[in-house]
């Protein structure tokens, strides 16, 4: 397992908000952002790291917009000092599309995009908010049949339009998207991938929070292409 990138530390402590922080992404987006010097706060639903120098863990359980706003009403405090904010909170479940239901429609909406777009606007209207980083999928932007995972995929680019749509509201802000690949050690995993390691990726997402671009859709490659009947694993 690689350490986090080693970075300049910058000469004060930015804080940024990481929803998510308890997954396999999650945990090394805390190392990498820590490491770089970053005051960390750390969102997690049940399984929460030890806080540190740099870290503080925040309970937070994004299922309804009820916890969400209990959410920031319980941390406010702690929130409004945030300078950045980077939206990984969000899981992925198999369902297979021929059975498909709305209520399972809406609620990958409630997990993926609700909370993204409510705390995003609790930090613009609170905080000295200077970037918003929103993590997507690897097939993000791709039109193509989802044959198990259909439900995530509409909501991360649900999350897509509405990330690259707030860039435009507003420019004082850095509001951008990132389509991370499939990761090393995730349950669930593209049979054609190569998966990335969470160290490699997490590194990637500080450049683009540290960078000075708006409005972009990032990726960690270049979408593949597809036969019409789409890849099986989705």
């Amino acid at each position: 397992m690689s350490s986090p990138s080693a970075v300049r530390r910058p000469p004060y402590a930015d804080s940024v908000l990481i929803t998510g922080a308890s997954g396999l992404l999650g945990r090394a987006l805390v190392a990498e952002f820590a490491a770089a010097g970053f005051s960390v706060l750390a969102q997690y639903r049940r399984h929460a790291g030890e806080d540190g120098e740099r870290v503080r863990w925040l309970r937070g359980d994004f299922a309804s917009a009820r916890g969400t706003a209990g959410f920031l009403r319980r941390h406010r405090q702690a929130l409004v000092s945030c300078r950045h904010v980077v939206h990984n909170y969000g899981p992925i479940e198999e369902r297979p599309t021929a059975g498909l239901t709305g209520a399972q429609l809406a609620s990958a909406f409630q997990a993926h995009v609700l909370p993204a777009l409510d705390i995003t606007r609790f930090l613009l209207a609170r905080a000295p908010l200077r970037s918003v980083l929103f993590i997507a999928f690897e097939d993000t932007g791709v039109m193509r049949p989802f044959l198990k995972v259909l439900p995530y995929a509409v909501a991360k680019n649900g999350l897509l339009l509405v990330g690259l749509s707030l860039a435009a509201a507003h420019p004082g802000v850095r509001v951008n998207v990132f389509s991370p690949p499939t990761l090393a050690g995730a349950a669930i995993r593209h049979p054609r991938v190569r998966p990335a390691a969470p160290e490699e990726v997490a590194a990637r997402i500080r450049r683009i929070v540290q960078g000075r671009a708006s409005g972009r859709h990032y990726r960690w490659a270049a979408p593949r292409h597809r036969d019409r009947q789409g890849d099986r694993h989705g």
